[in-house]
C-alpha cells in the first residue's frame, strides 16, 4: 500500500472503492484518444461533409495506420460505420455521444472559467482531459450550479468573493485537525500555481 494510503483513516475502504471506481473507468467506451477521433470525424463531415480514414489521420497528424485501427475499434463498438466506398459516418449512437460531450465541455469550460476564473488556457485542457469521462449526472448538477451562481445575486456574488479572498491566504491548519485532509495534506500534494491570476468577482 502507498505512504499516501498508509496515512489515511479510511485506507481499507478508500482503496476497495478506488479498485471499484477505477474498473469503471476502464470499462469506459471511449478513451482519450477515440474522443479525438470521433470529434475528427464529427469535425470533418461538418466541414467537408465526408470523411476517410486518409482525411482522420490528416486532421490529427497521425500515422494512416493508426487512424485505421482507431476507426475500426469505434466502429466496432457501434460508434462509426464506413460503407462499401469507404467513407466514415457516425452512427445514431456516435452523434448523441457527440452531442452529449460538447454539453458537458460547455459546461466545464463555463465553470473553470467564469465560476473558478481559472484562465481560458488552462479551462481548455482541463476540460479537454475529463469532458468524455464525467456523468451526465455530474454535467446537470454542474449546469444547475453554474446558473444558480450565475443569477447576479447580492449574496451569491459576495459568497464567491469571499471564497476568492479565503483562497488567497488559504494556510492548511495541520492535517491532526483538519476536516478534510484526514491524514494527508491535500494543499501538499495539489501545490497552488502563483502564476494563475484570479480576478475579483464583478
Amino acid at each position: 500500500m502507498s505512504k499516501l494510503l498508509r496515512g489515511h483513516p479510511r485506507a481499507g475502504g478508500d482503496l476497495l472503492l478506488f479498485m471499484e471506481t477505477w474498473k469503471e473507468f476502464e470499462a469506459n467506451e471511449l478513451t482519450h484518444s477515440a474522443t479525438h477521433y470521433l470529434f475528427a470525424v464529427h469535425d470533418l463531415l461538418q466541414e467537408q461533409g465526408y470523411a476517410r480514414v486518409t482525411d482522420v489521420a490528416n486532421k490529427l497528424n497521425i500515422a494512416r495506420s493508426s487512424s485505421s485501427l482507431g476507426l475500426k475499434a469505434l466502429a466496432q463498438k457501434g460508434f462509426l460505420k464506413e460503407d462499401q466506398n469507404k467513407f466514415i459516418q457516425l452512427t445514431p449512437k456516435g452523434k448523441k455521444t457527440i452531442e452529449e460531450i460538447i454539453g458537458k465541455k460547455v459546461i466545464l469550460k463555463r465553470f473553470f472559467q467564469d465560476i473558478l476564473q481559472i484562465p481560458p488556457h488552462q479551462a481548455e485542457i482541463d476540460t479537454c482531459k475529463i469532458e468524455h469521462l464525467i456523468s451526465s449526472e455530474t454535467g446537470a448538477k454542474l449546469l444547475s450550479f453554474i446558473r444558480f451562481m450565475s443569477t447576479g445575486n447580492a449574496q451569491v456574488k459576495k459568497v464567491l468573493q469571499e471564497f476568492f479572498d479565503f483562497e488567497g491566504k488559504d494556510t492548511c491548519p495541520g492535517v491532526e485537525t483538519c476536516s478534510i485532509c484526514e491524514g494527508t495534506c491535500l494543499k501538499d500534494l495539489i501545490p497552488n500555481k502563483k502564476h494563475l491570476k484570479v480576478l475579483s468577482v464583478k
